[in-house]
């Protein structure tokens, strides 16, 4: 047997694998898209009653995990949210890994594989997170972003560093606002089955809510800009702080409250895209 033919088994087996297990794959990535349309759901309800005087409060992914595993089947729910966030993780990697997407190699193509194979590990975090909750009841929560951020700026240069990937940030929120009002996002769902008023709610739903999650990624980006410029990691923060720092601004209230239920208005999206999504796994 030569060489070639002997370097190229383990890859034959790799793919022969996934392709295997790709309709298990897609499944649990489909359950993923639902468990992450729980958390957003849960997290703009609660800021939505803060927004309104109702109670509530400002909080991120962890936050509104621990608030699902406090409610009725808390456990249950949790259960389900950790499979989904593996699932959905193990999908974007794989997915990312085989260009199932069909995104092709080109330089911009690769830079967006690379963005969802990131996606997928920052999940997989989030669902590792959960786990250890779930055994423990406890699980440490902390300003991950904040203390990750004065990590960069104790490197030399690190602060500048900080300000392009702020200045990265604002630029994602940017595309997922053009994603959003040019109707961009329905590329990847195919709402051939769907009723006429079905097709209209999930497009209303997918413009209102990518748009609001883009405003708090811009904030998270502007929070990182902010952070390195004036060289202080404590200015900075992730879903929680962006919230909090939009609610600060002048007229702030206002759009906070319409943010808020934009990220509802999100999770139920990615309720949705769990059913229409075209996914493949190779």
């Amino acid at each position: 047997m030569s060489k070639s033919a002997s370097a190229t088994e383990p890859a034959s087996a790799a793919t022969a694998a996934i392709r295997s297990g790709a309709p298990w794959l897609v499944r649990l990535g489909r359950l993923g898209y639902v468990a992450k349309g729980m958390v957003y759901i849960v997290v703009g309800f609660l800021a939505t009653e803060a927004a309104f005087g109702k109670g509530g409060r400002t909080t991120d992914s962890k936050g509104a995990i621990r608030t699902i595993g406090d409610g009725p089947f808390g456990k249950l729910a949790l259960v389900v949210i950790i499979i989904g966030l593996f699932g959905y993780a193990a999908w974007r990697i794989v997915s990312a890994m085989s260009d199932s997407e069909r995104r092709g190699d080109k330089a911009g193509s690769l830079a967006l594989r690379a963005g969802e194979a990131f996606s997928g590990l920052a999940y997989a975090s989030l669902a590792i997170w959960t786990l250890r909750f779930l055994r423990s009841n406890h699980a440490s929560s902390g300003n991950q972003t904040r203390s990750m951020t004065d990590r960069v700026m104790a490197m030399h240069g690190g602060r500048w560093l900080v300000v392009l990937i702020g200045l990265g940030v604002i630029g994602y929120a940017c595309y997922q606002v053009y994603r959003a009002v040019s109707g961009k996002f329905l590329k990847r769902l195919d709402l051939s089955a769907a009723s006429a008023a079905m097709t209209t709610w999930v497009e209303r739903l997918g413009k209102f809510g990518i748009t609001a999650r883009a405003v708090v990624f811009g904030m998270i980006g502007i929070l990182l800009v902010r952070a390195g410029w004036t060289y202080n990691p404590s200015r900075v923060g992730g879903l929680e702080q962006s919230l909090d720092a939009i609610a600060r601004q002048p007229k702030g209230g206002f759009i906070f409250g319409i943010v808020a239920i934009g990220l509802i208005a999100f999770g139920i999206f990615q309720i949705a895209t769990a059913k229409f999504r075209v996914m493949r796994a190779t």
